[in-house]
């Protein structure tokens, strides 16, 4: 396989995938695809129903994210959204609007099912990502 180092690399600092490594990093480089969108443009839609289970991950540009029309997260280079409707395949809990020129980089929901069943480390990573980001929730909330 010809691998594309420097997206690998990519991929490794993205803190979603941090501590990765190897060929399980080259793996998720792998299915990655690039996308462009303009400022203003919707990247996910909230209650889509999860059809189009995508999740993005920032390389340039910056995002917003809204529940209801309220702003509840704000994203630049290196952070990801739409893990939960890629994992679940239930519909996006937010909408996620570009606020700037963003180059992002997407992984399909079938592209990681796949890869999780073929490296069981890549679950229980993101078992500890998203089990850090509720903690963080909580004790934002508790404040």
């Amino acid at each position: 396989m010809n691998v594309d180092r420097e997206l690998v690399a990519k991929v490794e600092a993205i803190p979603l995938f941090a501590g990765l490594t190897g060929k399980c990093a080259e793996q998720i480089a792998a299915q990655m695809k690039p996308y462009q969108f303009s400022d203003g443009e919707a990247v996910i839609v909230e209650d889509d129903g999860g059809r189009f289970g995508r999740l993005f991950v920032i390389v340039e540009g910056t995002a917003s994210a809204t529940v209801g029309g309220k702003e509840v997260a704000t994203y630049g280079p290196g952070d990801s959204f739409g893990e939960m409707s890629v994992l679940d395949g239930k519909a996006r809990s937010a909408t996620v609007t570009a606020t700037s020129e963003l180059s992002a980089l997407g992984l399909a929901s079938w592209n990681m099912r796949s890869l999780m069943q073929e490296y069981p480390e890549i679950p229980l990573h993101l078992v500890d990502v998203l089990v850090a980001r509720v903690r963080a929730m909580d004790a934002k909330l508790l404040d």
